[in-house]
């Protein structure tokens, strides 16, 4: 448990490189926000966007997701836990005038980091125009 890290992730590390990749050197990209509820991976403030990717495991990937056979009684709660207080940080960033995305760890790796650089080119362009830039 102890080597396993909440941020500079070889996922978190892509979808930064996509959203780089798709607003060049126009907008300012924050990583770990702290001072912000649930810690943005990405944030923008310029586009009031914070982003969050979601690994599979700790935030119950309804695909990947799943509960050990090992200690279940404890990774259940544990698990049910990280989803209501992620679901409660969307809420409270929606209610501050930020926009929320969350992404799962798995769209940015193999072919379903094509797609989902698509969905991310398309949303931040929509954004950019909405905003006038």
């Amino acid at each position: 448990m102890a080597r396993i890290r909440s941020s500079g992730t070889k996922p978190e590390n892509r979808l930064y490189q996509m959203v780089r990749a798709i607003l060049g050197g126009r907008r300012r990209i924050v990583r770990n926000v702290r001072d912000i509820p649930g810690k943005p991976d990405l944030f923008i403030p310029s586009l009031g966007l914070a982003i969050f990717l979601d690994g599979c495991f700790y935030h119950g990937c309804p695909i990947h997701g799943h509960i050990p056979k090992s200690n279940g009684a404890y990774w259940a709660p544990k698990i049910a836990r990280t989803i209501g207080r992620d679901s409660s940080n969307a809420r409270r960033l929606r209610r501050m005038g930020y926009r929320v995305w969350r992404f799962w760890e798995h769209a940015v790796e193999g072919r379903k980091a094509i797609a989902t650089a698509a969905i991310l080119q398309r949303r931040l362009k929509k954004l950019l125009v909405e905003n006038g830039s």
